[in-house]
Parts: structure tokens; sequence; C-alpha cells
């Protein structure tokens, strides 16, 4: 027997095994005929159900598929030819044929035409059992994630058909006096469905009758406030009879109902009730997801201990507002008032209180506070711990909000906080309040695109924002999510109706004045850093100025000491201060970055020490990641002269344990090299070379990984200011990485060959160009060789090897050695490419490079295999990855798993081959650039080809086409599978190129046609 599950996941099963349905597409295909209970439905009502209004072309060709699988899976025993029995058609339609009760949301209507509340305790017991069996059909969100406008609409059916029937099973708990587990159940459920009068009539039916009466009267205050709040409407008529009927005491226990209710406890004497809080803010916008988590703590039924919530975040982020927001959200919450202070805990100067600290003391702040709860003036005590006990006494058994606004730190507010539960305090501030026990530590973040978006719209008027969509985006840029700013601005707009967002928005591109325009009346954004700010000492506000010097988007401690010169273990300490501040962020475990806008504000501060230029912090960051960057080519690329040829420094840079460790610290510094590449271009003098060096050097380490393209144009921006220098030195060294990154990342192999060649007629006579220029004509030779130029790369070869030896650099003459073995073996001279290959496997075996160790084996192998020796050929090829990864060069070791499975290819193992050449393009999306991958992506197309996997081999080739369309001169299988093969497959994927190349101009060109 087929059954169907709706109440959740959409699953089906045969028997006890379950039935494997497909997409969510199909599901939610699936779904619309079960949920029509055997009705029939058009393939236009289908189509309606899953895709909406708007359908895509393909639309009625993808029901018709999805109902020919579903026919597959739910009758597969079903001879060929015979008619369906289970998902039939007819009419231009579909239906399902079940038996009753197949589909589980079939026993929820059966139980529910069952159920009638019976009078007899037996009756009642009965039909509590039955209503809660269905209930355990659920299983989740019904149609858990399945797409269309039908299963949207079923969904909230079925959701609320559920809160029904808990209803009336909670209905039939009251009803045998079972008030504790119903008010257990109902609490959730009531905030799950705050406008359900039912389920806020069932829950303090439940509070009364467990003798909980204050709690049910606390209920209906807020049930009214919010239908008043969202529908501006008062409850309806049952709930505020059953309120009055709470209030005189007079509401009887349900009937059926087995033990005595419980006396109703004696109200509090009423003393002086507070209303303290500042007027809302009627434009307040987002953070709704914050609101509910504050809103959640404060609340809570629970009674052990009384709640706190602590903001925190940077000047401007709007912690005051929010927390008056929350506080008249919950004021009902709160019979006996709403106490509200700002402590001023970042005023300058401080106040005068025996200590130097800023902000209000807590002993004045309990005066007050206890003058605010009726405490005669004679009777306030005058010590803050006696205070402080006469506060918590004059707060016991009542329930109030304590809102402490711009806290200083916990010293300030732990005298504030009540001592009994009932009351919940809210708290502000700058600085984390970690010391507080038990607190919920809300860190403030900035606002989303959208929230900005309408908050801005919010304060100058929606058609003024949707007017200008472009211009809004770049002043919402411009305002780094920053709440104030974004007031701000919205603020100087609102006053100036006949300006253009646009025109304000060019003026704020400009950093050097944005600070000044984010100014208006008594709003700064710059005097909300200035009030932070104000209260560092020396060692923070020397770190504060100077790590916001450099345009890096983190920092790493090793960074910040470099440029402080000063022990990692303090820089930590001090940088943690100031995240503390919020100052700063802590964007990782030792790494930090600063806010657009605080940054800007670090900026225009003085110099600190006075006497140290504005690049001094750059310059010395620059130092130590060229000086790290030397430890990382030592490390990857053992046998390497290149340290010696770079500029000394004056840091030791950090060092690492292995090549993997210093794979890992270049991949995560890659966003910031570009950063201090453009920066060292905008800047220009000493900070050309050191970025000129880094460069050099992280372009032998051949890391195509991330971030290449950003990269790229980073360094052509280097490069124009070394022409209009005209430092040859530089121009050269950025050269060759553009030409590393161009050949090896881009796939941009003309490019490549230009910077490349143009650094070796820059070369000078001296040891450094010549390293230099052997590291440019190895480039070449690989470049050169790709686009199939045999004769051109093997003169480059020796060149480099020249040189190489000249200078004494092995590692450089080992991989030129590789490079030849290939070209070689490509050009059918298997003895020469197997003498190049040992030789380089010799030397870099004698230097310890297991990465080139790897490169010369796999080349070795694949030279084997092009000579019918299949079985040498996997053997080295599997060494070849083997030390590939015990180099920990990603790269290496997507370059090893491709040469395997070309061998198992050559040799015709293409079973074995697949998983490998599989688990290559893995290794080389992640470790490399475009380039590499789609030469891969061939070889796999290649061996699924050959497995007759037609469809998968078309899903790849197309893959690897994308990559190759838009590159310059894609030499697209330049690798020689088969000489049988090669040709047709060229011209196979030729055809993909063209085709993805004729698609996308015509999307241009309808681009055109469709633009106003």
């Amino acid at each position: 027997m087929l059954t169907f599950a709706v109440l959740g996941e959409v699953r089906a099963w045969r028997g006890e095994t379950e039935i494997n349905l497909g997409s969510k597409q199909r599901r939610a295909l699936l779904a619309a005929l079960l949920l029509r209970h055997g009705r029939a439905a058009t393939v236009h009502e289908l189509v309606e159900s899953v895709w909406g209004e708007h359908p895509t072309p393909s639309a009625v060709g993808a029901v018709r598929n999805h109902i020919l699988h579903l026919r597959r899976v739910l009758e597969p025993d079903r001879r060929a030819g015979a008619p369906p029995t289970v998902l039939v058609g007819f009419g231009g339609g579909y239906a399902l044929r079940l038996e009753p009760g197949a589909v589980d949301v079939e026993l929820v209507e059966d139980c529910l035409a069952r159920h009638s509340g019976a009078g007899t305790l037996d009756g009642v017991e009965s039909a509590r059992q039955r209503l809660d069996s269905a209930l355990r059909l659920w299983s989740g969100t019904p149609l858990a994630g399945l797409p269309g406008p039908y299963a949207d609409q079923q969904r909230t059916h079925l959701i609320e058909r559920r809160a029904a029937l808990l209803e009336q099973r909670i209905e039939l708990d009251l009803r045998l006096g079972r008030y504790t587990e119903s008010i257990a159940e109902l609490t959730p459920l009531s905030v799950e469905y705050p406008m359900r009068e039912q389920t806020r009539a069932l829950l303090m039916t439940a509070l009364y009758h467990a003798g909980r009466r204050a709690e049910a009267l606390t209920v209906y205050a807020d049930t009214r406030r919010l239908l008043i709040e969202r529908l501006g409407i008062e409850p309806g008529k049952r709930l505020a009879d059953l309120h009055q009927r709470i209030l005189c005491a007079e509401l009887p226990a349900p009937k059926l109902a087995e033990q005595t209710p419980t006396p109703l406890p004696v109200a509090h004497r009423p003393l002086v009730r507070v209303a303290q809080l500042p007027a809302d803010i009627a434009d307040f916008t987002g953070r709704d997801d914050t609101i509910r988590r504050i809103t959640d703590r404060l609340t809570r039924t629970d009674r052990s201990a009384v709640p706190v919530c602590a903001i925190g975040g940077m000047g401007g982020i709007g912690k005051s507002a929010l927390a008056v927001h929350v506080a008249h959200g919950i004021r009902d919450r709160f019979p006996d008032g709403q106490l509200h202070v700002d402590l001023h805990g970042f005023a300058h100067p401080p106040r005068q209180h025996g200590t130097a600290r800023s902000g209000t003391p807590a002993i004045d702040t309990l005066g007050d506070f206890l003058r605010a709860l009726g405490v005669p003036e004679g009777e306030i005590a005058p010590t803050l711990a006696e205070r402080s006990a006469q506060y918590r006494s004059c707060l016991d058994g009542r329930r109030v909000l304590v809102v402490l606004d711009n806290a200083r730190d916990a010293e300030q507010v732990a005298p504030l906080i009540p001592g009994t539960p009932g009351s919940a305090v809210l708290i502000t501030s700058r600085s984390a309040l970690a010391e507080l026990p038990g607190a919920l530590d809300v860190r403030l973040g900035l606002l989303g695109r959208d929230e900005a978006r309408d908050l801005l719209a919010t304060l100058v008027g929606v058609g003024r924002v949707a007017a200008e969509p472009a211009a809004v985006e770049d002043v919402i840029t411009a305002c780094g999510g920053l709440p104030l700013a974004v007031r701000i601005i919205g603020a100087r707009l609102a006053a100036r109706p006949s300006w253009t967002v646009g025109s304000l928005a060019e003026r704020l591109i400009d950093e050097q004045q944005r600070l000044g325009l984010l100014r208006t009346g008594d709003l700064a954004v710059e005097a909300a850093f200035q009030l932070s700010y104000d209260q560092l000492h020396a060692e923070q506000a020397t770190a504060f100025r100077m790590l916001a010097v450099p345009g890096v988007a983190e920092i790493s401690l090793d960074g910040a000491a470099a440029i402080l010169g000063a022990d990692r273990v303090l820089i930590e300490q001090v940088c943690e201060s100031l995240v503390d501040l919020n100052l700063m962020e802590s964007t990782a475990p030792g790494r930090y970055g600063y806010h657009d806008l605080s940054r800007l504000f670090a900026r225009d501060l003085p110099p600190c020490p006075p006497a140290d230029p504005a690049s001094g912090p750059l310059l010395r960051l620059l130092d130590h990641y060229l000086a790290t960057v030397k430890n990382v080519v030592a490390v990857c690329n053992p046998g390497t002269r290149l340290p010696e040829h770079l500029r000394s420094t004056g840091s030791k840079g950090m060092s690492f344990a292995d090549s993997t460790a210093a794979a890992a610290w270049l991949s995560a510094e890659r966003p910031n090299l570009v950063s201090l590449y453009e920066q060292a271009a905008q800047v220009g003098g000493d900070a050309l070379p050191v970025a000129a060096d880094i460069a050099w050097g992280t372009a032998e380490l051949i890391d195509g990984g991330p971030n290449c393209q950003e990269l790229a144009l980073a360094l052509e921006l280097l490069l124009d200011a070394a022409l209009l220098a005209g430092d040859r030195a530089v121009e050269c060294r950025v050269r060759v990485a553009l030409g590393a990154i161009f050949t090896y990342a881009l796939g941009a192999m003309r490019s490549g060959r230009d910077h490349q060649r143009i650094a070796l007629s820059l070369g000078g006579d001296s040891s450094t160009d010549a390293r230099l220029t052997a590291f440019a004509a190895q480039l070449l030779a690989s470049s050169t060789r790709m686009g199939v130029e045999d004769a051109a790369s093997l003169a480059h070869v020796e060149r480099a090897i020249r040189l190489a030896r000249r200078v004494g650099d092995p590692a450089i003459e080992c991989t030129c050695l590789v490079h030849a073995s290939k070209t070689l073996s490509d050009a059918g001279r298997f003895a020469e490419a197997e003498e190049h290959a040992r030789s380089a496997i010799a030397l870099a075996a004698a230097i310890g490079n297991t990465a080139l160790e790897a490169l010369a084996t796999h080349e070795l192998g694949v030279s084997r295999s092009y000579q019918g020796d299949h079985r040498a050929a996997v053997a080295l090829c599997g060494d070849a990855v083997r030390l590939a990864r015990v180099s920990g060069v990603l790269l290496r070791e997507g370059w090893a798993l491709a040469r395997l499975a070309h061998v198992y290819l050559m040799a015709g193992r293409l079973t074995e081959a697949e998983p490998v050449v599989d688990g290559a393009v893995r290794v080389l999306t992640r470790a490399a650039g475009p380039l590499h991958r789609a030469r891969v992506l061939v070889l796999h197309g290649v061996i699924l080809q050959g497995l007759r996997r037609a469809e998968d081999s078309a899903r790849v080739f197309r893959a690897a086409a994308e990559i190759f369309a838009p590159m310059e001169d894609p030499h697209l299988t330049h690798e020689r599978f088969d000489r049988e093969v090669e040709a047709p497959i060229v011209l196979l994927l030729r055809e993909h190129v063209d085709q993805v190349i004729a698609e996308r101009r015509r999307s241009r060109h309808l681009r055109v046609i469709e633009s106003p």
C-alpha cells in the first residue's frame, strides 16, 4: 500500500520502504495532487501551483517530465504500455487514485470529524487521546521547503489547522484539571501566535486556576496592547468577559476538574508607579530579530533570577534608540513602571565624586531611583551599599523595567540591578560588560542594506528614494550601515527638498569631506567617535591611530605588532580593549579591523607620534609582509635563492612549521595584499619597491588561488605608478608578477607573454636582475609551451637554466627541467623527455623540494604512458600524488591528480580514472585559477565520454567551454590524450565554446534592446 506524508517534509512509502521522490519541485507537484484528495488538476493549474503567475517557458514540459518520473516510482512494476492506475491522466489533467487514509492529512480530518466534547470523564479522556494522536502526525512544518504559491497557501492552512487542533486538546486538558501541563504548552504557543485570542484565553484560564492570577491579568494586558498596536482593535467580547471574571475572582473551574483550585495570592499594596522612559522613535526601522531576542529574554517566564540584557556596539550604532524602542514595546509586561537613566559612562570630562572615572556614580543614580519610587528624602540611606539594599527592598515583589543607558562598565551598573525576580534590566554600553553574570550580551551590528534603505525612505520619503536607486546605494555604502550616519543624511535631505540624493552621494565619495558631511544639528558621526576616543589612554590612542593607516580590511596581531613595534601579547591586550570599546572590530581570533567611518576618523587625527610620517605605519606593515613572504617562499619552495635577492627587512616576519601553514597564511592574506598594492601605488615613494618585491615573491609560488582578478587589477595600478616614477626595477618585478597571474590564473596567455617579454628586456647585469630574468624566462617557457610553441619554449628553458646556474638557484633549474620534459614528451621526443624528468627528480630530491619532485615524477609517468608502459606510468603518477600531498601545496596536488587520471585514461582504465579526475577538479577549484580547472574539466569530459555517460560529458564540456570562451587564446587541449581522439575532442569543445560566445553576444544584444 502506498502512503504519503505532507505534515512535514513531503514523503512517500510503499509498505515500509521509503520512495525517492526526487527534487523539491517534483515534490511540490505531488503535494498539489495529494491535497486535492483525488480531484483532477489541469496542467495549467499544476504549473500555476508550482511556478506561480509567471512560469518559465519550459514549465509545461517540466510538469510532464515530473509526472513521468512520479509514475515510474509510484508504480515500478507497471508493464510498458499498461495504463497507470495511481497517477492517472484524463481531460488534459492528472489525479491521484489512492486508498482512503493513504495521506496523513486525511487521518487528521477524520479525527476532527469524530471528535466531540463528551460530557463524561471517560468521554473527555477518549476525545483527548484521539486529538493527541492526530497532533503526533505533524513531523515539522507542513510541506517543508517546497516552492510555489500553492504550497505556501496550503502550508499556512495546515499550520492553522494544527493550532486549532492543539487548542481543542488543551481545552480538554483544562476540563481534566491539568493546569500546570497546559501552561507549559500554552506559553510558547501564545508567543508563536500572539493574535490568537483563543490561545490567550486558555492561557489566562490555566494561570488563574493554577493560582497565578496576576500573570493571567498580565497576559490579557499584553494581548490587548498587541491587538491595538498591530490591528487597531480591542479584544473580543469573550476575552474581555474572561478578563473581567478573573478581575473579580469569579471564574469557575472547568467542568470535570478533579482538584480544588489553588487559593489566589494576596496582591501587593500599590506603591508609586514610575514611567521614566523617553519618547519612542516614531521612525524606528529594522532590528526585528534583535528586538525579538531581547524581548524574549526580558519577558521570560523563568522566575529564578532577574533577566539582564546588555546591548553593546560602536558609537552611532543605535543602542539607545533600540533600548527605548524595546522598552516601550514591553512596558505593559511591567505594570509597576519603568526606571530610566543616562549614566553618561563616556562623558568628558568625568564627574567628580571621589573618582577620576567618567559617568554618573551609582550612588547618585540610586538616590534618584529611590526618590522616584516614593522613598522620602529623609529616609534615603547615605552609603552606596545601604542605598543598593534599600533599592532592592523597594523592588521586591514588583515588576519594574530598569533601563540603564550609556553605561561605562559592569562596576557602574552592578549596584543598580534588582535582587529578586519580577523586574528586568536593559543596559546599553560602548564597552563589553562581560563581568555581569547571567546577562544576555547583544552586540549590535551594522544595518543591512535593506534596513538602511528603509530608514532613509522613512526619513526622506519613499518616492524620493525610489527615484534615484543607484545614488541611494552609493549613500548607503558611504554610511557603512551606521544608523547615525543614515539618520544624518536623511535629516540633511529632508531639510533640503531641492537637493537630489545623487548630489549628496557625489560629495560623500570624497573621503576627505565625508565626516564633515555626516553632521547636522546636534547629530555628528565624528562626535560619536570622539566621545569614545576621549576615554583612551596613551597606548590605546596610539594603536587606534596608527593601525588605521594601512588600508587593509583586517590586520593580524603580528602585523599590528610590526606597525607599533611592541610585544605581541601587549598588542593583543590593547587591540582587545579597543574592541571592547567598539572602536575596532575583531573579525576572527587575532585579527582586527575598522568600520569605514571609524577608520576615517582615526586618519583625521594628528600623527602619533607627531614626527612619524603618514606613510610610516604602511611601510612597517609592508616590511612585515615582505619578511613573511620570504619565509613562505623558503618553506614552500626549498632550494630557491629568491629570498636573498629580495630587499632586506627590519622585521623577521612570521615563521611557519610547514608549507601547509605557509600556504594557508598566503590564502588568508590575499585580500590584504590587494589593498596594500593599491595603497602603495597611491602613496608611491618607498612603498613602491617593497610592494614590488612582495609581488615578485608571491609570483614565484605559482599561486593562482582566490582573488586573482583583484590582484591583477591592483598590480596594474602598481605598474602605472612605477612607469610614472620611471622606476625600471619596480616595473620589471611587477611585470613578472602580472605575467605569472595572467598565465597561471586568468588564462590570458597573450597578456602574460607580453609582460614576461618586457620583463626580460628590462633585466640588467646584477645578480638580482639575472635571478628575476631567470624566473621571467621560466614563465615564458611555460606560457609558450601552452601556446604550442615547442621550439620557443625549449629556448626559454635553456636561457632560464643558464641564468639559474649563474646565480646558483637549483629550484629554478629544476622547474625548467620539468617544463622541458613536458614539452619534449608532447613532441614525441620521449628519450629526451625522460632524461630531463629524471634529472629534475634527482635535483628536487637533493634540495628537498617535494613539490617539484612530484611535478617531475608525474611528467616521467606520462612519458612512460605515451610509450605504452602504462603500469609504470600509473605507479609513477601515484607516487607523484603522494609527494604533492606531503609538500602541502594544493595546486601541485591538483596537477598530480590530473596526470594520474590522464595515464589511467591512456591505459584504458576509465572506471579508475573518473573519481581521480573528479578529485583533481575539486582540488583545483579550491587552489587554482580558471584555466587549470578548465583544462582538467576537458580531461574529465573525455573520460566520461569513454564511459558512455554522454549527458555528464556534455555538462562537463559545457563547463569548460564557459571558462575558455572569454580567454584571449584558449589553447583548448594542448594535453595530448590520444592522437586518435584529440582532434575530435578539440572540435567538440570548440563547438561548445562557439555556442557559449554566441549566447553571450545574443544576451548582450537583447540587453541593449530591452534597456530604456
